[in-house]
């Protein structure tokens, strides 16, 4: 990784005016693709996973990321190794520990997405394997994103394999209680610190905290439990939504296994530009050619418009007063852009620029000159 240490916010890829909320989630999701137990493709992982603990220690404390804000990396002071002393927690530990003493994979009570009874019952249930999210994005015209749209996206994603359940095994008889954690999931690890021992609790690398193991895989599979599939989704694109945002689509993601939560889909927005419209916020812009005599005498000319009744582009007649100057701009109510969170909608401000015509001829030009002589 380079040297340079990053912003904060843009470890976490969130905007400086994130919630608290927005923090966790982008925390989450990040998290479950950096930890070195689920990354052990990129070499990196760990350095990458510890640059985003550290941001999230930052941002999700009110007063150090106050602190951050205002003074940037010297108004906070972050030690990680304390942290990491005894080596990275697995990532359900980890979670737990962070959004309230269960895995968020699922449902969970600091976001308002639903409980689970009480937090006693919670710490002691059996936990259910969450899939992994997926990334994917699509293209959508001006006029869709102003309107909305329902559009049929295919995704690859893995789902569990018919021929085994699930299972990765071959028959019934070839999954085994797992030799290294004795079929309980979980293995112990002990370092020593300034403080004493320290005694820590993370899965099992060898069955992956399940507590089995499979001799004789299945042959369609691999033992992989999973296999890939392409399935069509239906997504509804809200009026409104703005170039470059992610839609969560809840259960669109991987399924690792019969009983397991699906991971989510974050479906990135692409939109392609009208070189008639110049959106600002909820506003629209429009650019207007105004020919010379219909500016200084008045008149009418037309523009593009959204017709939210009739959900398509129109035309619009807009007056023109007499001795309109360039630059004016003309203000028409609830024709921008409708808001995605609250009621109502934008404006739409034409502005006005002044055909000045390149050739004219002898007859136009006295003309001109006439009237030059009567402006005096």
């Amino acid at each position: 990784m380079s040297s340079k240490k990053r912003d904060y916010y843009e470890v976490l890829g969130v905007s400086k005016d994130a919630t608290l909320n927005d923090i966790k989630l982008a925390y989450r999701r990040l998290a479950r693709k950096l930890h070195p137990d689920l990354n052990k493709t990129d070499p990196q992982a760990k350095e990458k996973f510890i640059e985003l603990q550290e941001a999230y220690e930052v941002l999700s404390d009110p007063e150090k990321r106050q602190n951050y804000d205002r003074f940037g990396f010297s108004g906070v002071q972050v030690d990680m190794n304390d942290f990491f002393r005894g080596g990275i927690p697995g990532i359900d530990e980890l979670l737990r520990s962070i959004f309230g003493g269960f895995s968020p994979f699922g449902g969970f009570d600091d976001f308002g997405f639903g409980g689970f009874g009480s937090r006693a019952r919670r710490s002691t249930a059996p936990r259910r394997e969450v899939g992994q999210d997926l990334e994917d994005r699509v293209e959508i015209t001006f006029e869709e994103a102003m309107f909305g749209v329902k559009k049929d996206i295919p995704i690859e994603r893995y789902t569990p394999c018919d021929d085994c359940e699930g299972t990765g095994a071959e028959d019934p008889s070839s999954i085994k209680s797992c030799p290294e954690c004795q079929g309980t999931g979980r293995i112990r690890k002990m370092s020593q610190s300034g403080f004493g021992t320290i005694i820590r609790e993370t899965e099992c690398y060898t069955c992956d905290g399940t507590g089995r193991i499979i001799e004789k895989k299945c042959k369609t599979c691999g033992g992989r439990k999973v296999v890939p599939e392409v399935k069509t989704i239906h997504v509804s694109i809200p009026p409104g939504v703005e170039d470059g945002v992610h839609l969560k689509v809840q259960g669109a993601g991987h399924v690792p296994s019969i009983n397991a939560i699906p991971g989510d889909l974050y479906l990135g927005i692409r939109i392609t530009g009208d070189e008639k419209f110049i959106r600002r916020g909820n506003d629209l812009y429009t650019p207007a050619d105004v020919d010379i005599v219909t500016a200084t005498i008045g008149g009418t000319i037309s523009v593009p418009t959204l017709d939210y009744k009739e959900q398509k582009l129109t035309e619009k007649e807009l007056t023109i007063p007499p001795g309109t100057q360039p630059g004016t701009e003309f203000r028409i109510k609830n024709r921008g852009v409708t808001y995605m969170r609250g009621r109502g909608r934008g404006d739409q401000y034409v502005i006005v620029n002044i055909e000045i015509p390149k050739k004219i001829s002898d007859k136009q030009k006295e003309l001109l000159m006439k009237f030059k002589e009567l402006n005096k």
